[in-house]
């Protein structure tokens, strides 16, 4: 009995210790904060969340890449600049990180799958919605177990001028235009 009362205080030990191997759950979505047991950096981070464009065209893909020292785990969302819901979706997670459902989207977030070593050299795709004005990348970055940063941001992205919307409708209006302005030459001409 001593020995069965043994192993299972030393597995609530290690679980407590792991913090989340396989990744973050959905309940973290919300706030970003892993559930450690330890509270968060308040130094300044030694990490940077860089986009490879400030402007967007929904659907179009923006890289994201976390600069700084090697990181095990990882939490990344895009917000709106107005919401705390984890907004557009994902590419294909990079190796050893897997898609989180947060939102109700099944990838509308991204947790590691793995306490393999990340590095600035992961690239993460994040494809921005239609109806997306403004929006910044949201990330908990952790450097280990007992040493993580919550809610590092981007630059914030700001939807290209002309940036997509309804395809339709902006073709039916670019060949308007056209006719407009050929019916307005051929007026300016006589």
């Amino acid at each position: 009995m001593q020995l069965l009362l043994f192993v299972a205080v030393w597995l609530q030990i290690l679980s407590t210790v792991a913090g989340y191997p396989n990744g973050a759950p959905v309940d973290r979505c919300g706030n970003m904060t892993p559930g450690h047991n330890v509270l968060p950096q308040t130094s300044s981070s030694p990490y940077t969340i860089m986009i490879s464009n400030n402007t967007f065209r929904p659907n179009e893909p923006i890289r994201v890449m976390i600069e700084g020292p090697v990181y095990l785990g990882v939490l990344l969302q895009a917000r709106s600049s107005s919401g705390t819901d984890a907004i557009g979706t994902w590419g294909i997670p990079p190796p050893n990180t897997k898609y989180l459902a947060c939102s109700g989207n099944g990838q509308s977030a991204i947790t590691h799958s793995s306490i393999i070593n990340k590095n600035n050299k992961t690239i993460y795709t994040w494809i921005p919605p239609e109806s997306l004005q403004t929006a910044f990348i949201r990330a908990t970055v952790v450097a280990n177990r007992t040493t993580f940063w919550i809610n590092l941001t981007s630059e914030r992205l700001t939807r290209a001028p002309g940036g997509g919307g309804n395809t339709a409708a902006d073709a039916k209006m670019a060949a308007a235009s056209v006719v407009f302005l050929t019916l307005l030459s051929s007026m300016v001409v006589q």
